[in-house]
């Protein structure tokens, strides 16, 4: 397969130098007709990080993948102001690399990622692109695009198109965590069971919460983490409230920045060998992170191939 990305884009040489296939378009459509045409939606801080994860998992497929990143228009229109400054991601990479949802909003996806965002402890209607979220859903429902929702970008789908709350915790739930499969649906063939994946985040989706009479399935859950996976086939969408995607020294950068920081954190759980923050961490998700990816993608071709 061959991941086709916006010419320029810095990652292009690190992935190349991991031996993955990828070609620079100056445009989405100057990838083979039957590449997939993923969008990525990327509400994170550190845009190129999430970006490079995501992409790393999605070349690990069959599929040629033509990848579109894009930003809240909102977000995007302060960007664009000539004395705007990013403290996370550098403002020509934004400029250059990302556009804003009104950009996008007539382009023929085949599949959309949103990921989550800093704001897991915000009321939903009090996060400043609230509203702007909500039209993004709206478009997805009319567009009948299949979604994949990570963490807030999973529960804010959640709420609006089941009003399901989010719970704020107590403490940070951090760390990675074993998952018991409790429905294969269409995401976790080939995935091990059970499956550990990273967690980080502040609040939770409760099982009481599940409204009745939906296409909604829980896929997976853990006894300390909670509800993992979820997935709606009819709507075609896919609700992760954790992290495959995340590399190895993910959860590491966390920690340290709200140690250094002086923020309350605790060890990650089950992260680090024997529990000593000094050793390095390894990522024994990603294998069943890039099989998961994968059903995805199969499930996004099988949509795209479905009459009209």
């Amino acid at each position: 397969m061959t991941l086709f990305l916006p010419e320029g884009l810095p990652c292009l040489s690190q992935l190349r130098d991991e031996g993955l296939s990828v070609a620079e378009v100056a445009s989405p459509d100057e990838a083979l007709d039957d590449a997939l045409r993923i969008g990525i939606l990327n509400l994170m801080p550190d845009k190129i990080a999430t970006e490079v994860q995501l992409i790393r998992m999605l070349a690990h497929d069959t599929h040629d993948v033509a990848v579109v990143l894009f930003a809240t228009s909102a977000y995007m229109d302060r960007v664009r102001q000539p004395d705007y400054r990013s403290a996370n991601t550098p403002v020509e990479h934004l400029r250059k690399f990302y556009r804003s949802f009104e950009d996008v909003r007539d382009f023929e996806f085949d599949g959309l990622i949103i990921t989550g965002a800093p704001v897991e402890q915000v009321p939903f209607e009090e996060v400043p692109y609230w509203s702007e979220m909500v039209q993004i859903l709206d478009w997805i429902g009319q567009r009948g695009l299949g979604v994949f929702s990570i963490c807030w970008g999973a529960q804010a789908a959640l709420k609006h198109y089941y009003e399901m709350p989010k719970h704020v915790l107590s403490a940070k739930r951090f760390g990675v965590f074993s998952h018991a499969v409790l429905d294969n649906g269409t995401m976790l063939g080939g995935v091990s069971r059970p499956f550990e994946v990273p967690v980080s985040r502040h609040s939770e989706t409760r099982r009481e919460d599940l409204p009745r009479d939906t296409d909604l399935v829980v896929l997976a859950e853990s006894a300390e983490a909670g509800i993992c996976l979820l997935e709606d086939p009819v709507k075609g969408c896919v609700y992760m409230l954790n992290h495959f995607e995340y590399d190895a020294d993910t959860l590491k950068r966390e920690y340290d920045r709200d140690k250094n920081s002086g923020a309350p954190i605790n060890l990650p759980l089950n992260y680090y060998p024997n529990d000593d923050d000094t050793a390095e961490p390894v990522a024994r998700w990603q294998r069943d992170g890039q099989a998961f990816y994968g059903n995805w993608l199969d499930s996004i071709a099988r949509r795209r191939a479905r009459p009209v």
